[in-house]
């Protein structure tokens, strides 16, 4: 985007990418999945997993803050597992820590990848990209529900926390059993949202006359971007 001064806003032109076919990122997320997880040791899967956080925090992906701290959380489950499974099956600690360090790394680059596929696509976009490319419509329901719905459910996630918050419930400056006692707690109330959110999505498939049988077509124009409002004639 162009500022009065002619300069370019630099901060516009990154989040572009948010636009990108949601089949480009969804290959790419793949592709650097593929590659985390044929590195050959920890030497080269931690700098490509801290790339990939960097790359998340250049393109202020939103919920970043969120996603580092369950990736932490990520990391320490998995060393703390790996290390006390090699070292009962004879490993030395010096040899167990890479291996761990290795498979911590593969995991924080595959999740990252997908992290960003997800919080960049809109439902409307997923489903104007399955179109132009004449899915199946089961195929592009899937897509949409999968990458859809699980960014929505994060935000009912953090809204109860704020509910939480509100009642009077300390969840922040407690130790980290608690927290993850607390967190357990909203798995009850998530699974009503998630429940009450698939039977509204039914009923609007109903109402709108979702046929199985029809192919979908979209107003958009979808190639290596897919514009997010309708193009027109100046």
């Amino acid at each position: 985007m162009a500022r009065t001064d002619g300069s370019i806003d630099r901060s516009s032109g990154m989040k572009r990418i948010y636009e990108f076919n949601f089949f480009v990122k969804l290959t790419g997320a793949f592709t650097i999945m593929l590659v985390a997880w044929l590195a050959p040791d920890w030497r080269f899967g931690v700098p490509l997993a801290l790339l990939s956080l960097v790359f998340l925090s250049v393109m202020q992906v939103p919920g970043l803050r969120g996603y580092l701290k369950g990736a932490a959380l990520l990391v320490l489950l998995v060393m703390v597992s790996w290390i006390g499974n090699l070292l009962l099956q004879g490993l030395s600690p010096a040899d167990a820590l890479p291996i761990a360090a290795g498979m911590a790394a593969r995991l924080i680059t595959t999740t990252a990848a997908f992290y960003f596929v997800m919080e960049t696509s809109t439902p409307g976009s997923i489903l104007a990209a399955a179109s132009a490319a004449r899915l199946p419509p089961i195929v592009t329901l899937i897509l949409s529900l999968t990458f859809g719905i699980i960014p929505m459910l994060r935000e009912d996630f953090e809204r109860i926390a704020d509910a939480q918050r509100a009642r009077g419930m300390e969840i922040d400056d407690v130790s980290l059993p608690t927290r993850l006692r607390f967190a357990l707690a909203r798995g009850v109330p998530l699974l009503v949202q998630a429940i009450r959110l698939a039977h509204a999505i039914s009923l609007s498939l109903s109402i709108y006359g979702f046929d199985m049988n029809r192919k979908r077509t979209t107003w958009r124009n979808v190639g290596l971007l897919v514009e997010p409002r309708l193009a027109h004639q100046g």
